[in-house]
């Protein structure tokens, strides 16, 4: 096989898993929000899976489930830490621990096809290899672990203006659960992360769950720091009677006031990280152009001939 040929098959085989793993992914991720919203709107009898055909099953979890098998954790202990991390990102789908784990032998073996295919071209084919393998094998739980950053964050900035309608819903003579329930059907467009969470709140309390478990739920199935201490309030102002729209309105002041010292922190560190390209790049730029007409017009003159 030639060079050129060993290039284009690496360059083939390389479109062709990105395309594969990017085309799952996204189905997978449309599905799973799909199914949310249907629960969370008023049209989730007329989409209730339960109602449609047994060959509903979408393409990506077939997929996933039958190259789960040689990956999937024996121990209960890590298939409940996998789906912990799983709704902490948002992901509440059953077949999601199946997925992500199957995705794992997919792009494990992608990853070894493209990463074979560049180091052979590049001459290191162990190298390729190796890497290839190990960024395939681990590309899902860099994806979680994004997935998870990206929606913790999306919660705790929403939740202060949620808290601004609550504490209108409560104002006005609702109750908490059902300003929970209004606010959560408000916020589907502007921040769906939160209407989510708040909707499942909603469906615990009106299949009988009490206030203090679904408020405890919601804080260890988010792991938000803001959520937990919202439940936290809640749950201790229910306990001793005390006005839960002052308590509220006090909650949101704090997220904001927590929310302000956090950008002022991070507008602090830039002038730090900002020193590092400076010292290395624009400096040494700057001292060439300054210095750099002088050099030469000494170097030019009789003390250097």
């Amino acid at each position: 096989m030639t060079t050129s040929q060993q290039a284009l098959f690496a360059i083939l085989a390389s479109g062709a898993v990105g395309s594969l793993a990017f085309g799952l992914s996204r189905l997978f991720v449309r599905g799973a929000d799909k199914k949310l919203r249907a629960r969370l709107t008023d049209n989730s009898i007329e989409d209730d899976p339960r109602r449609r055909k047994p060959a509903g099953q979408s393409l990506v979890q077939r997929i996933g489930t039958a190259a789960a098998q040689p990956f999937m954790p024996k121990q209960s202990e890590k298939i409940s830490g996998l789906r912990k991390q799983l709704a902490r990102a948002g992901v509440y789908s059953p077949h999601a621990v199946r997925v992500v784990t199957g995705f794992k032998l997919i792009l494990l073996v992608g990853g070894i096809l493209v990463g074979y295919g560049l180091g052979v071209l590049f001459g290191y084919g162990l190298l390729g290899f190796s890497l290839g393998g190990l960024f395939g094998y681990l590309a899902p739980l860099l994806w979680l672990k994004s997935r998870i950053k990206a929606n913790q964050r999306e919660l705790t900035l929403a939740l202060p203006d949620a808290l601004d309608l609550m504490v209108v819903c409560v104002e006005a003579g609702l109750t908490v659960d059902s300003a929970i329930q209004r606010v959560g059907e408000e916020l589907n467009l502007s921040h769906p992360a939160l209407s989510r969470e708040l909707g499942l709140y909603a469906l615990q309390t009106q299949i009988g769950l009490s206030r203090a478990d679904a408020l405890k739920n919601l804080a260890l199935r988010t792991g938000n720091p803001s959520l937990q201490a919202l439940a936290a309030m809640l749950v201790q102002a229910e306990r001793f009677g005390t006005s839960i729209a002052q308590a509220l309105r006090i909650q949101a002041d704090t997220l904001r006031v927590s929310r302000q010292m956090a950008a002022e922190e991070m507008a602090a560190k830039a002038s730090v990280k900002m020193s590092f390209p400076l010292v290395l790049f624009i400096f040494p730029a700057t001292f060439i152009v300054l210095v750099g007409p002088a050099a030469l017009t000494m170097m030019g003159s009789v003390l250097f001939q």
